[in-house]
Formats: structure tokens, C-alpha cells, sequence
């Protein structure tokens, strides 16, 4: 799939956001980024987009996984207050703390696609000026 505008036309933010979180190329909105679930291509197969520009760039994304992992445990903890204030069983208490352990261990690796690409929008939103970040229509664009 390649870019749904007019060749050329730069991305709105919402719509780079809206693309990088659903695992796609935030520039051109192409999808088959991924090898397997973990390994990134280095280049988008449509428009040439250079993910990783430097050593460290993806630490936004962990970052970014961090948080999301971290706001779900957040949860957890209110609905463990609420059981406790209401003088819940221990029965209650191992449901939470189950949840809470499965959440710490399947929330990272499911967003971890998702957070490099998240990270690449956001990223590629913050330097849209830049000369390698615009969308080069007629070709593939090797930034």
C-alpha cells in the first residue's frame, strides 16, 4: 500500500500517529514492516524511509512500551485499592495480583511493534522539516 494522498502531499500529524500506531510507515502509510514479530525492516519497502537514522534512536519506543506497560500496572493497583477498601478475599486479591503479573509480561511484547513504529511517527512529526524526512514522489527515496 503506498501513500493514500497526492504524491508529494506531507501527512497530516494525527494521520502519522494514527499510521505509526497501527505498525505501518508513518511517511507513506505502507504495512509489512516487520520481518517477524520483534525485527524491524531498516527501510520501508515503499518509500525508502530509513527507521533507525542512529544508534539509540529506538529508546523513544521503549520509553513508550515502558509507559503503556506501566499505566496497565496503574490500573491494576486501582482495582487492588477498591478490592482491599472493600475488604475483598484473598481469593480477589491472587485474581488481581494474576492479572497484574500477566499484564507486566504480555503487554511489552505485545506493543513492542507497535511502540517502534508509534516512535518513528512521533519522531518523524517532530523534524517534518527535515530535507530526509519529506516524502519523495516518483521513487524511492533512499534517506
Amino acid at each position: 500500500m503506498g501513500n493514500p494522498e497526492a504524491p508529494g502531499v506531507a501527512a497530516t500529524t494525527m494521520r502519522m500517529l494514527a499510521r505509526g500506531a497501527l505498525r505501518r510507515c508513518p511517511r507513506c502509510g505502507a504495512g509489512h514492516l516487520f520481518h517477524r514479530w520483534f525485527r524491524l525492516v531498516d527501510q520501508c519497502p515503499s518509500c525508502g524511509y530509513t527507521f533507525a537514522r542512529e544508534d539509540g534512536f529506538f529508546l523513544g519506543a521503549f520509553v513508550i512500551n515502558f509507559g503503556v506497560t506501566i499505566a496497565g500496572l496503574a490500573a491494576f493497583m486501582g482495582v487492588l485499592i477498591a478490592v482491599l477498601a472493600s475488604g475483598g478475599s484473598d481469593r480477589a486479591i491472587a485474581l488481581v495480583a494474576v492479572g497484574a503479573a500477566a499484564e507486566a509480561l504480555v503487554v511489552p511484547i505485545f506493543f513492542y511493534p507497535f511502540s517502534k513504529t508509534l516512535w518513528t511517527a512521533i519522531d518523524l512529526t517532530m523534524h517534518r522539516g527535515e530535507p530526509w524526512a519529506a516524502f519523495r514522489p516518483g521513487g524511492i527515496s533512499r534517506t
